[in-house]
């Protein structure tokens, strides 16, 4: 019995896959492990894969932000930002669920259910939602010639030079009681309904899921265990051959 167990258990370590966390493709200076699972938490599709289409370089534009990013499907864009001159930054960012494009056009989700993007702050862990009410229809914004723009207003805004921007609450986030037309905070000031910041990088990341992979050859320490298991049952044969006979 015991080695039929022990056999058992062996096999279960060898074909079991290993457990893997999601990865970033192409390198970020944003994102961490830490940083990733909090965005696979508010995604809330697993362990996803996120690789790098985009990052602010000397010179970059909005220009070049789309040319990377349009028609590319779903992505995160995040950035640090600074509210007061450098003294401290913070990560925010946003998710769109769809397609960037450079048509100066909105992209409009009259379908309440079905408003799945999400404005952020990782450094704060702060996520604000499309809001449900009307002014929750404005879901990005794509001006060819503006940053990652998110919500009408904007919720999140940055400019052509990708060097500035700002965030107003608008259509994401909670509406206030007391103000039901307005009344979100902006995402990177949590107290204040406006906030203007200078931009110090930007990256921008395709969206895919991560599954883990099975390994095709068991690892040594698993492999010695089935050897001894294998033994212990060969042993537990013999034992009983012997008080048969």
């Amino acid at each position: 019995m015991f080695a039929r167990t022990l056999l058992a258990a062996a096999t279960a370590l060898v074909i079991c896959p290993a457990a893997n966390a999601g990865v970033v493709i192409g390198g970020s200076t944003l994102v961490n492990g830490a940083g990733l699972t909090q965005l696979e938490n508010w995604l809330g599709q697993g362990q996803l894969t996120l690789t790098n289409i985009f990052t602010k370089t000397t010179g970059s534009t909005g220009q070049n932000f789309h040319t990377a990013a349009d028609g590319k499907g779903a992505t995160f864009a995040l950035m640090s930002v600074s509210v007061d001159g450098g003294a401290h930054w913070e990560t925010i960012g946003g998710y769109n669920p769809l397609s960037w494009s450079s048509n100066y056009q909105w992209q409009l989700n009259y379908d309440v259910p079905a408003r799945s993007a999400f404005i952020f702050d990782l450094t704060d862990g702060v996520k604000a939602a499309q809001r449900t009410d009307g002014q929750g229809v404005y879901q990005t914004y794509n001006g060819g010639n503006y940053g990652p723009t998110f919500g009408g207003g904007h919720d999140l805004y940055v400019d052509n030079q990708l060097a500035n921007g700002y965030s107003y609450g608008y259509s994401y986030g909670t509406v206030a009681a007391s103000n039901s037309y307005y009344g979100s905070s902006s995402i990177v000031d949590q107290t204040q309904w406006k906030s203007s910041f200078t931009v110090a990088a930007l990256e921008v990341f395709t969206v895919g899921g991560f599954t883990a992979q099975q390994s095709d050859v068991p690892e040594p320490a698993s492999l010695a265990l089935v050897g001894l298991a294998l033994f212990a049952a060969v042993g537990s044969r013999k034992a009983g051959a012997q008080r048969r006979a």
